[in-house]
């Protein structure tokens, strides 16, 4: 009777210890179960208190440390989206190609980025920008002229597809993508790899005159922008959000233009330069002129103030007013469309 009443009694004591051991593992086994969702949730917190509090999103963005940029050339169409990366470049350029869609350049020259991609073929004018913010082009071989200017002009860059095999192996194809959609890299193995072939490790990308959030800013009041671009895929929204004093962008569904780690996409600035242009071929190779100047459009806490663009060859791209004094721009990233004269631009 005596060795029931024992075994009774380890028994409870055993379902307690079960049922307390339980409590305190839940949180972990949740946390481990629950993988990214948890980080999502944690980083929407800590957003929603940053607004409660009035933290401007992009607050210290200018003091970020800064090395040379990465000229990150990325798939913009509905196959390649989200695309990784954009959510922290200093300023992401998107050009128009052939068949009235658009590509995009992403200036990086911050953060370190496990992820970076789809990585698409560049044009002339790609090669141009990377001169210009003194980069490495990163991309996947290119048109015959891009090519051609990249080895006359002895442009650093890295050719998944003709840069070799140290090159092609700072990139990786993710299986549930189909190609060409599903080429990347991260910024982490591409320094490594320049390291590796002694480029140069700088200089540091040219900065362009920024204002603090608090500046108050003159001009037309535009909360909304639309660029045409002639496929509708790749029509540009952009939305500013007071509260936020943010810029967000859509697609042509008016859809959120999400990052790949599912976060709406927001800059703090969009620029829309419209510029003369030419076809090159009969496949409607776009050549672009972007240097000289030309008419831009300046969007900064939600209003716009008409500008020119100028630039001399191998220069860096200046906007200013219509008495060619620089129009500053508010801290944080910048979104600049490049327009051929001519398209429909509503705001």
């Amino acid at each position: 009777m005596m060795k029931n009443k024992q075994a009774v009694f380890w028994g409870i004591c055993f379902f307690v210890l079960s049922i307390l051991l339980g409590l305190a593992l839940k949180p972990i086994v949740h946390f481990f179960s629950s993988g990214e969702n948890v980080f999502f949730r944690e980083s929407e917190i800590t957003e929603m208190e940053d607004l409660q509090q009035g933290e401007y999103l992009f607050k210290g963005w200018q003091k970020k440390n800064r090395q040379r940029a990465l000229v990150v050339i990325l798939d913009n169409t509905v196959y390649g989206r989200p695309q990784a990366g954009l959510e922290k470049a200093d300023v992401i350029v998107e050009f128009p190609v052939e068949g009235g869609l658009t590509r995009l350049a992403a200036i990086i020259s911050t953060d370190n980025l496990d992820l970076l991609g789809p990585i698409r073929s560049a044009r002339s004018y790609f090669v141009d920008l990377a001169k210009e913010y003194r980069g490495i082009l990163i991309h996947a071989g290119g048109s015959t002229e891009a090519l051609q200017k990249i080895a006359a002009e002895q442009v650093d860059h890295f050719d998944e597809i003709y840069g070799g095999t140290q090159v092609s192996g700072c990139f990786w194809r993710f299986p549930d993508r189909e190609r060409p959609y599903n080429l990347f890299t991260s910024s982490d193995v591409l320094r490594q790899t320049a390291k590796k072939l002694n480029l140069p490790r700088s200089p540091q990308p040219p900065k362009r005159t920024m204002l603090t959030s608090e500046t108050e800013i003159k001009g037309e009041n535009a909360k909304t922008i639309t660029v045409f671009y002639a496929h509708k895929d790749s029509m540009a929204n952009f939305v500013y959000q007071q509260e936020r004093q943010v810029f967000e962008r859509f697609t042509a569904d008016n859809e959120p233009y999400l990052t790949y780690a599912g976060e709406h996409l927001q800059v703090a600035n969009v620029i829309v330069q419209i510029v003369p242009y030419c076809y090159t071929d009969g496949d409607g190779h776009l050549q672009l002129i972007m240097h000289g100047e030309g008419q831009a459009l300046i969007f900064r806490q939600g209003k716009v103030v008409e500008g020119v663009w100028r630039k001399k060859p191998d220069g860096f791209t200046e906007f200013v007013d219509s008495h060619g004094k620089t129009i500053p721009l508010i801290e944080g990233p910048t979104w600049i469309s490049v327009v051929p004269r001519g398209m429909r631009i509503d705001y």
